[in-house]
């Protein structure tokens, strides 16, 4: 795939689960009686506008995802009691399923991408074998020669057998130039070499630059929507398991802005569709989670408020959920600048 094609085809992908997860909000509101203003694709000037059962659905300029406006929904609008449309009128479980129903729709997303990928293109699955995938440029891997798709043999004289037993021996020896015994080539016509390396120095850990090599799993069509479905809750669990190593200190955090979202999908589209399709299931699963979570200004956060509300029988004080959320945006806002800046820009 060309760049040009590639960068196209990042902001689709993105764009269209934004949209889903929007289209979530906008189904659940809808059966539930509310009225949807306004169904936008993308942000800044309207380019093209139809209104459809109440309900403005507009094209806009920037095609960076979209939103929903639901009548009634913001913190201390003020509402008429009599407008039956209005979110705010609405019983407290009702809200509390419209916001549920974004997250929802992202992870039924990811379920009907990992069932299309394993009935035609393949689902990449990680290779247990001590086998190394699509290498990182400027990286010692690829400065000493080494190929997609070699296995390692041993590493500095030590046999390995298996990626894990590969990544724990090169991350032993940061700094250190070492030889490594690769096969090249499959049956009668590999051949053996031995490649000196050395690793980067990355807090003590040592880097040599390759991703672990890529098998493609593939289903009938009758059992890809179960597999597709175990799969996609595999991925989540190992997803929590990721944000909870990072919230206990025991993994350093490594986040990633807009911008290394955008390159890691334009890179997965140069290595071919199963890979960029994986990477577009795995952000449908991350999106999924991080709406859960329990943070102002994202759907987690409004679901706290209205989950005390169902608790107490109580609604929250307009004024406090308001500051909150506000707050929370900001607060938000500039870690994702921050992050955008200094990691995705900078690469610091």
């Amino acid at each position: 795939m060309t760049t040009p094609l590639a960068i196209v085809a990042a902001v689709l992908a993105i764009s269209l689960l934004i949209i889903i997860h929007e289209a979530g909000h906008h189904l659940a509101a809808r059966a539930f009686g509310m009225r949807v203003e306004r169904f936008s694709v993308g942000f800044g000037p309207v380019l093209l506008r139809t209104r459809r059962s109440g309900t403005e659905f507009a094209l806009s300029a920037l095609p960076f995802g979209g939103y929903v406006k639901i009548a009634g929904m913001a913190p201390g609008e003020d509402v008429p009691e009599t407008d039956a449309g209005a979110f705010a009128n609405h019983p407290a479980w009702r809200r509390f399923l419209v916001i549920l129903a974004g997250p929802a729709m992202n992870y039924v997303a990811a379920i009907a991408i990992a069932a299309a990928c394993l009935v035609s293109v393949g689902l990449p699955d990680g290779d247990p074998s001590a086998r190394i995938g699509a290498l990182t440029p400027g990286m010692p891997a690829e400065k000493a020669g080494l190929a997609p798709g070699d296995r390692i043999v041993s590493v500095d004289g030590t046999p390995v057998a298996t990626w894990l037993e590969l990544v724990g021996q090169l991350q032993r020896r940061p700094g250190r130039t070492f030889p490594l015994e690769i096969e090249r080539g499959e049956g009668a016509a590999a051949q053996r070499l031995t490649i000196p390396i050395t690793p980067v120095d990355q807090s003590g850990i040592g880097r040599v630059g390759f991703r672990q090599h890529q098998i493609l799993a593939r289903s009938t069509s009758l059992g890809a929507l179960h597999e597709a479905f175990d799969r996609t809750n595999g991925n989540i669990a190992l997803q929590l398991k990721g944000f909870g190593a990072m919230f206990s200190g025991a993994q350093k955090p490594d986040v990633t802005g807009p911008v290394g979202i955008g390159k890691d999908l334009v890179r997965s589209a140069h290595e071919g569709k199963p890979a960029f399709l994986s990477l577009v299931w795995t952000i449908s699963v991350v999106l999924a989670i991080l709406n859960l979570f329990p943070i102002p200004a994202l759907d987690g956060g409004r679901l706290v408020f209205l989950a005390y509300e169902i608790v107490t029988r109580r609604r929250a004080n307009a004024k406090l959920e308001g500051v909150v959320n506000l707050v929370g945006a900001v607060a938000l806002f500039a870690l994702i600048l921050g992050v955008t800046l200094f990691k995705d820009i900078l690469g610091r």
